[in-house]
């Protein structure tokens, strides 16, 4: 296993060709919020830690989880700014083109157990997506026994901050979605729902 990633953190490149969702999300969205907003928070970030080295050993779930014993001057920089690194890179790992994200037999199981069948765990992250009022996010997340469930979370809040393990995010804020759909939200959540990468999901939960 690899050490986890600390200060300085590098933006981590999209996986797959900008253009190779589309028509379910288009490169140029993908693009604005890859190289714009994701790689902004990476940057800020950095810029908050290089002035503080006791902290530049941290990985960003523990920058998350440490929130309450930063300096109360960093200590709300680091919550947006280590939250939206940590839940755009989730995001972005979490779509691919629909022919290679296809979840397998053992894990549909364990999804079934949880929800009855997928298309329960499709409908309930929808309307969970549809409920996010103004910028945040729709999670499904699994806690330490195993068990999955979907929460809404505020702007860049993560599963962490609740001890649950982030399995994929929603991204409700506008810049995710307003260049394509317009204030079309639930075409995009109904494309989003298209491209999940049901491989990684799984090694998230296994991790």
């Amino acid at each position: 296993m690899n050490a986890p990633e600390h200060f300085p953190f590098s933006v981590r490149p999209l996986p797959y060709p900008a253009n190779s969702l589309s028509p379910w999300l288009d490169a140029r969205t993908l693009k604005i919020h890859h190289d714009g907003h994701y790689t902004a928070y990476v940057k800020k970030l950095n810029d908050i830690l290089k002035n503080y080295p006791q902290y530049q050993n941290l990985p960003l779930e523990a920058l998350i989880l440490k929130q309450a014993f930063l300096p109360p001057e960093i200590r709300t920089d680091i919550k947006i700014n280590a939250g939206g690194a940590f839940n755009h890179q989730l995001y972005f790992s979490s779509i691919i083109h629909p022919s290679k994200g296809k979840i397998t037999c053992s894990f549909e199981k364990i999804v079934c157990d949880n929800f009855g069948s997928m298309q329960n765990l499709i409908n309930n992250l929808k309307e969970a997506a549809k409920a996010v009022f103004g910028s945040g996010y729709a999670y499904l997340a699994s806690d330490m026994s195993g068990k999955m469930h979907i929460i809404m979370l505020k702007n860049q809040e993560t599963p962490i901050e609740q001890r649950l393990n982030p399995l994929l995010p929603i991204d409700m804020w506008e810049h995710a979605y307003y260049l394509q759909f317009q204030y079309h939200r639930d075409r995009y959540i109904n494309n989003f729902c298209k491209v999940i990468n049901w491989k990684e999901v799984e090694k998230n939960y296994y991790s």
